[in-house]
């Protein structure tokens, strides 16, 4: 996959920005570390979730009259069990985190109930507009709804405006926070665990190392280094400045980078993000025996140097299809105007994210002013980011047409929101 970032306006010039504090995946931390236990949710009647199909899928009621009310997926109810077992006292918060597929464009308030007692709804990022999306929400969760065992969680939609209200869980996490002084962290001997992050610039380098006392490090399996900051919405929840990256598969995606053995230190090029006065930082820690265990590190304020101020720009297009995927051979396109000539861009790339439904017999189902670009996949009907180098000489001054075509008879292509974006580096 090539990686790596849906800005409120159709053209955002870059320039200083108070840093304001926006959250994406997990709730906001304390001045010190905290331990979160992660209880992922399982298919399989092995534990407490039948399966129909090879994922978990939410239907609203019409469907079992449908004339969809013979396909396997209409046999899933929406409810999964997630198996924690923990005393619900102990616990400081808990939370939801979920990868989801928006569904099927006009699918209308996605829900979710917990043990039958709280309904808690799933943020509205533009699936009732009959955009194609996908979300990674973190829902905060009463302690008081828990329990400590089998946990269920009841989703449902409704119908809306679509054919088929509809949407796909990938993934979800039912999140624990604990102190210091939990049993769990007595036992496994981390009560005194504690790490933070020191930062520098060089250029447009940032290095990045978790600070971890030498007795704890064989005890660290990986640490993931996400970055808070103004930027391409890959994560769909409508959020330009905000924590970037998602997880696909419980695995990240546009973070800033991963170290896996001391120093626990990356690197991360800056050189197309947006002109701001600090990058946020965190890192998760994740340990060799306590796979069920996350640590997450006290924020990091990592002031930016300003050398380029105005230089970088993002263009989002300001005539996105509602939906914008493509099937059956219906072609389907979006203008992105950019107000640069070709001969000043020193740097160009495209942001896209699309579910991959598959391309059928096109040979180039996505394209940048006729040019074919690599941003569909094999058809496995997943979340694609990309992060495409452009060759400025491709590039227009006004418009600037992204077409895709799949002939598939059924699922095709999405372009999914905020749609696609060019970033350009103007020459100095």
């Amino acid at each position: 996959m090539i990686i790596s970032r849906r800005l409120s306006s159709i053209r955002f010039s870059f320039f200083f920005i108070p840093f304001l504090l926006t959250v994406f995946s997990f709730s906001a931390m304390a001045d010190s570390g905290r331990f979160v236990q992660l209880f992922w949710y399982e298919q399989g009647i092995e534990h407490g979730n039948p399966k129909y199909n090879g994922r978990f899928r939410v239907n609203s009621p019409e469907t079992v009259l449908s004339d969809y009310k013979e396909r396997r997926e209409v046999r899933a109810n929406g409810m999964m069990q997630i198996q924690m077992e923990e005393d619900p006292s102990l616990l400081e918060q808990a939370e939801l985190y979920l990868e989801v597929w928006g569904g099927h464009p006009g699918t209308a308030n996605k829900r979710v109930i917990v043990n039958g007692r709280s309904v808690y709804p799933l943020p509205r990022v533009g699936t009732e507009s009959k955009n194609c999306t996908h979300q990674y929400p973190t829902i905060p969760l009463k302690i008081t709804d828990l329990v400590n065992g089998y946990n269920v969680f009841q989703f449902a939609c409704d119908q809306g405006s679509t054919f088929w209200g509809h949407f796909i869980i990938e993934n979800a996490c039912l999140r624990a926070y604990v102190n210091p002084d939990h049993p769990s962290l007595l036992q496994a001997g981390l009560e005194k665990f504690h790490a933070e992050l020191e930062g520098s610039q060089e250029n447009e380098i940032f290095r990045f190392r978790a600070v971890v006392p030498r007795e704890f490090q064989d005890k660290i399996d990986r640490i993931d280094f996400q970055g808070r900051y103004r930027g391409y919405d890959e994560n769909g929840n409508t959020h330009a400045y905000d924590w970037h990256g998602f997880t696909k598969n419980r695995q990240p995606v546009g973070f800033l980078g991963q170290a896996q053995s001391a120093p626990f230190s990356i690197q991360w090029d800056a050189s197309m993000i947006p002109d701001q006065t600090a990058l946020g930082v965190r890192a998760m820690i994740y340990f060799k025996d306590q796979p069920g265990l996350m640590y997450i590190t006290p924020l990091l304020d990592q002031p930016i140097a300003p050398e380029r101020r105005g230089r970088v720009r993002m263009y989002l297009s300001h005539d996105i299809p509602r939906p914008f995927w493509s099937r059956a051979g219906q072609l389907n396109q979006c203008t992105i105007d950019i107000d640069a000539s070709p001969q000043s861009i020193q740097q160009a790339e495209l942001h896209v994210i699309l579910w991959d439904g598959g391309r059928g017999e096109i040979e180039n189902p996505f394209t940048l002013n006729g040019h074919p670009l690599p941003a569909a996949g094999t058809g496995a009907h997943d979340v694609l980011y990309s992060i495409l180098p452009i060759d400025p000489s491709i590039l227009k001054q006004g418009a600037n047409i992204i077409e895709a075509l799949s002939d598939t008879e059924h699922h095709g292509i999405e372009i999914l929101l905020p749609g696609p974006a060019l970033i350009i580096r103007i020459r100095p």
